[in-house]
């Protein structure tokens, strides 16, 4: 009870500040740094935005810095007075709202407002390509993107279709290929590239994280939870078809179907399971991976070796379990954590430390000192 009184304090908290930040058009003059946002109100883009006024107090004890906010839809419309003299623009339009000349032609105008302003851009598209960099690389200073490839030289490499989930998986089904798609990488861009955290500093999720030392979880009744949504592109349906197809030896153990249901029963199910199956969807990580580990339950996933996030919750056996990308040994491993105890709770107990300890600290702070140009604490 008490638990769930400070989150939704934290939550409140946090709300105001976003408020207050959406309706002031005067800089207070702290004497740091002022930084607008200019975001979108999308969950997904929301889940970047709300950790800087979850955190607005240590940013302003650390380094004076007071924070105002507009809505790109609002400034699209001219219908919102925009502060001036910011040192620094956070600008994150919906992927697929905007195309880049729009976007460009935004900055442009928020730069003619505050000329000597920073340019960072916070791409929220769930994808690991950069497809924005050739048309934002002449007007920004920082790129932040949530999970982006460890392996760098595989960006500018054309793919078959416009992602590399997209490639692996018609080759793998073999459905009809996708035109080859280059995505551009300006020389020196990559440079510009910072990696943020991704859905763990989301409203519904930072506070819980926070709150508590160990997880939502209850009495655990389910052996797995596979939960899965299927319908979409062909590449993306077969997928999910075959994944939850892999899962229904086990459908005597847990939940194992396409049937959707409220966000809340949906958690509560997380919540009493020992594994949750996760799939990719049209990127690799996914809002059930941090709900997974919110609610207690071992993140079991295809292998996600090739892609970098910071807090890092893609340690192989030490945060998560990875499995083939055909699902080949995934009835193996869930036997083996199903049956394994000890095992299983190491690894649900690191993941939720990763994610705590992450979320009680500066670290937030720290991750973005060098994408706003801060000197470190």
């Amino acid at each position: 009870m008490l638990r769930n009184l400070t989150i939704l304090l934290d939550r409140s908290r946090a709300d105001l500040r976003i408020r207050r930040a959406l309706s002031a058009n005067k800089w207070l003059e702290y004497g740091g740094a002022k930084i607008l946002i200019v975001g979108d109100g999308a969950p997904i883009s929301r889940s970047q935005i709300f950790p800087f006024h979850y955190y607005a107090s240590e940013f302003e004890n650390l380094h004076g810095i007071e924070f105002r906010q507009v809505d790109v839809a609002d400034l699209d419309a001219k219908s919102v007075q925009v502060p001036e003299n910011a040192d620094l623009i956070l600008f994150q339009p919906w992927f697929n709202k905007y195309d880049t000349g729009k976007i460009v032609g935004l900055i442009s105008l928020l730069k003619q407002r505050n000329p000597n302003a920073k340019i960072v851009f916070l791409d929220s598209f769930a994808p690991l390509d950069l497809r924005f960099a050739q048309a934002l690389d002449p007007v920004v200073d920082a790129y932040v993107k949530k999970h982006v490839f460890r392996d760098r030289s595989r960006y500018g490499v054309a793919t078959q279709g416009d992602t590399n989930l997209m490639e692996y998986f018609e080759r793998y089904y073999e459905l009809p290929a996708s035109p080859a798609t280059l995505f551009p990488i300006p020389q020196g861009f990559l440079s510009k590239l910072f990696v943020g955290p991704s859905f763990l500093t989301s409203r519904e999720m930072l506070p819980v994280f926070h709150s508590g030392q160990t997880p939502l979880s209850r009495k655990k009744r389910l052996g797995i939870h596979a939960r899965l949504g299927a319908k979409g592109t062909p590449w993306y349906q077969a997928m999910r078809e075959h994944a939850l197809s892999a899962c229904e030896p086990f459908s005597g153990k847990g939940i194992v179907t396409f049937q959707s249901v409220g966000k809340r029963r949906y958690m509560n199910e997380l919540a009493q399971s020992h594994i949750c199956f996760s799939p990719f969807g049209y990127g690799e990580v996914c809002w059930r991976d941090y709900e997974a580990i919110m609610c207690g339950a071992l993140l079991l996933k295809p292998d996600m070796s090739h892609l970098q996030t910071d807090p890092d919750i893609f340690v192989p056996y030490e945060t998560y379990v990875p499995v083939a990308w055909d699902f080949s040994d995934l009835s193996d491993k869930l036997d083996y954590y199903l049956a394994n105890d000890a095992a299983r709770q190491r690894i649900v107990d690191q993941a939720y430390a990763t994610l705590h300890s992450y979320a009680t600290s500066d670290a937030f702070v720290g991750q973005f000192e060098a994408v706003l140009g801060l000197g470190t604490t």
